[in-house]
């Protein structure tokens, strides 16, 4: 088979089966960042210029026109709304929606001042999640979306709280072809934090330099996100577990910090960093800081920028 055929056919193949899923709200992506890797089909189409070999060669081709669907599917979702996903499935099966509106709803947690640690759980699809802002209240919750959507568990035990906030039905909604879920998170900065967020495809925007943060786990699918730790703690942890991401993180110059990281086919910017060996960086003050920050990092094709901060952040 001529290597034309093989990726025409790969190309509409891939397509049509991107299409589907996302019709049918099995595909997670965010749209918005796929179409930035269109340079890998230039890199594969340069190899194959250079493979003798049939097989190869007609591997190699349709691996570019894989890649060359996800990018223009991609870019013509996040620019143009061209496939609009109007079918959402949940466990009560497939419901078909055109909303032209979304829904408000508040979740409060009260604050005790005996807890001095508390553990927070919050796990949800895809959407839009930000944490810039305090609160008097344990935590506060602004949700746009699907109305009372969450469920929230708390329990306290001696100076520990544990709360979980749990996404019941995990389907987009949509206005005008965009996604309309959207989470707004506060939280209290006298008790000890662990953090821990499962969420789908996302864009992360969160400022968490006010608060005492020991551990930061997330977990995601396709996302954009952009994270400010703070110097509140003496260690902070931050385990990152992404698919196809733009990440932007921040940490403090004040503290020591050293990143480990599981990204070979990632795009690294990691300029104020040694690099002690290929999967270890670690700025020039981490032996003398008092305050460390340990980043750990495991991502799949992904744009990756990790710089420190003296300032506020803009």
């Amino acid at each position: 088979m001529k290597t034309k055929h093989i990726f025409w056919g790969s190309l509409f193949i891939a397509i049509g089966i991107l299409i589907l899923l996302y019709n049918l709200d099995i595909l997670h992506f965010d749209l918005t960042n796929l179409w930035k890797f269109w340079p890998s089909v230039l890199i594969l189409w340069g190899i194959s210029y250079f493979v003798h070999n049939k097989i190869v060669k007609g591997f190699v081709a349709g691996i570019a026109a894989i890649m060359l669907a996800i990018t223009l599917f991609g870019f013509f979702s996040s620019s143009f709304n061209v496939f609009y996903n109007a079918f959402n499935i949940d466990n009560d099966g497939v419901n078909i929606s055109f909303d032209s509106h979304t829904d408000t709803s508040n979740y409060v947690e009260s604050y005790n001042p005996k807890i001095k640690t508390c553990d927070f759980y919050l796990n949800a699809g895809a959407g839009a999640f930000e944490l810039n802002d305090t609160t008097d209240n344990l935590l506060t919750a602004i949700t746009q979306g699907v109305k009372n959507n969450y469920e929230i568990n708390r329990n306290d035990s001696n100076d520990n709280s544990t709360v979980t906030m749990k996404m019941l039905k995990k389907h987009f909604i949509f206005n005008d072809g965009h996604n309309r879920n959207r989470t707004i998170l506060k939280l209290n900065t006298n008790p000890i934090w662990n953090l821990n967020f499962d969420i789908g495809a996302a864009s992360v925007n969160y400022d968490l330099s006010p608060f005492k943060t020991n551990n930061l786990n997330i977990k995601m699918g396709a996302a954009s996100m952009r994270v400010k730790l703070g110097d509140k703690s003496d260690i902070t942890n931050f385990t990152l577990k992404a698919g196809v991401s733009s990440i932007d993180i921040e940490v403090p110059e004040s503290a020591g910090c050293e990143i480990r990281c599981n990204t070979s086919l990632s795009s690294k910017d990691f300029n104020e960093f040694n690099k002690i060996n290929s999967n270890l960086y670690r700025t020039n003050n981490f032996d003398s800081a008092k305050k460390k920050i340990y980043l750990n990092l495991d991502t799949g094709i992904s744009s990756i920028h990790v710089s420190r901060y003296g300032g506020s952040w803009e």
